[in-house]
């Protein structure tokens, strides 16, 4: 079989502008899926850490009942003594090495109003100084504003701001029904006013401690979610699972972000299209093999008749014509790799800003998109360019290896 890969290669140069052609038109399909691979992993992964650190975490802990009328955030079904369930789950020596961070979280929907203006928004409380790596607001604060440093204090959008004509100094007052259904009114000075360039923070969230929350809404110890990032979250389902047998409580409801709804089903048929169509392209990118090789089996049918009666099996002359899409196949597609992996690296350092398309859209994606440069992704790129330059190489290579020896000599 070595000398069989020896003639493919040494056919292969024997007309260089032809062969050129061939991978270089791999070398571009690959490159081209190099590259928006990178891209899709990138903007998937913006999908993800958004909407699982600004609503759902990789993993939720609530009760049942919150998780049937989730939608509604609702302040009335909470989980009593949290403090033991997260020392429980930091103390499993299985699940504990997986933790990212978990904390207290209260969500809750209000109307706010200033000035005669009204907005609705949503509260977002927890620990300061956990969601402070969690969220990264600080990191958006406009100029002269700070995190939150006590009780009382609130950090809001920028287009919540702009909405209710509120500055820093400014009164927020909150009335919402709290745990016990009757109405509660707390203020709130606005220390910080946060851009960060995502609508559905900047128009929607404004964030308070979680001490406050619980006071305004009278839920005394209790909490209404435990929120859990992990250090991968591809692991969520899994590790939703050992939570859940450990907590072994009939009244909870744990659900990673997998289980969500519409980002997380979206991610999943979002990136099963995107495989589709990376096939797709790296196929039309490979077709080229097999024009190529046709030709080249009717040029050589003299050659392949005389091979054949000289004793060369059919077998032999169809991995001889195969061999040689494979490698043409396989050069392209380093080539290309090459190529794309160069955009990934800019890219992945500088990024592509999307601010102008998404400013106005409630979508949990950053505006500026880094592609992600993946050992595995780029493993798999290389293996779908040889394997689909040797599909579209069988073809010819079959019928180079039907042909009559005899029929062939003649032919010529």
């Amino acid at each position: 079989m070595l000398y069989i890969l020896n003639m493919a290669f040494r056919n292969i140069w024997r007309n260089r502008r032809r062969s050129v052609l061939a991978f270089t038109s791999v070398a571009l399909s690959i490159a081209g899926i190099t590259f928006f691979r990178g891209f899709a992993g990138g903007m998937l992964q913006s999908i993800v850490k958004n909407s699982t650190k600004n609503e759902t975490g990789h993993i939720r802990i609530t009760t049942k009942k919150f998780s049937e009328k989730r939608q509604f955030y609702p302040v009335t079904e909470n989980i009593a003594q949290p403090e033991e369930i997260i020392a429980a789950i930091k103390a499993d020596p299985e699940i504990s090495p997986q933790l990212s961070l978990i904390t207290e979280r209260v969500n809750f929907g209000v109307l706010l109003a200033n000035q005669g203006n009204n907005k609705y928004a949503a509260a977002l409380a927890g620990d300061a100084e956990i969601e402070k790596e969690l969220l990264l607001l600080q990191n958006s604060l406009q100029k002269g504003g700070r995190y939150l440093q006590s009780e009382r204090e609130t950090i809001i959008g920028a287009k919540i701001a702009d909405a209710l004509n509120l500055k820093l100094g400014d009164t927020l007052k909150v009335m919402t029904p709290g745990a016990d259904y009757a109405l509660h009114l707390r203020k709130f000075a606005v220390v910080g006013i946060f851009e960060t360039g995502l609508n559905l923070l900047d128009d929607k969230f404004f964030q308070i401690p979680l001490s406050d929350a619980k006071k305004l809404l009278r839920m005394g110890g209790s909490t209404q979610q435990i929120i859990i990032m992990l250090k991968d979250y591809k692991k969520a389902s899994d590790i939703a699972a050992k939570i859940r047998a450990l907590l072994n409580n009939g009244q909870l409801a744990v659900v990673s972000w997998t289980e969500h709804g519409e980002w997380a089903s979206m991610v999943d048929k979002v990136a099963v299209i995107y495989n589709y169509f990376y096939f797709f392209i790296a196929f039309l990118g490979a077709f080229i093999i097999t024009n190529i090789l046709m030709m080249v089996v009717l040029e050589r049918r003299k050659e392949i008749g005389i091979v054949k009666s000289m004793g060369i099996s059919n077998f032999e002359v169809l991995n001889l014509f195969l061999f040689e899409g494979v490698i043409l196949g396989l050069i392209g597609s380093l080539v290309g790799l090459a190529i794309g992996m160069l955009f990934n690296i800019y890219f992945g350092v500088f990024g592509l800003d999307f601010s102008a398309m998404l400013g106005s859209f409630n979508f949990p994606m950053d505006q500026r998109i880094y592609c992600e440069i993946s050992i595995g992704s780029m493993t798999n790129i290389l293996l779908m360019g040889v394997i689909v330059s040797a599909l579209v190489s069988v073809l010819p290579s079959w019928r180079a290896s039907r042909m009559n020896a005899v029929d062939a000599i003649k032919s010529v």
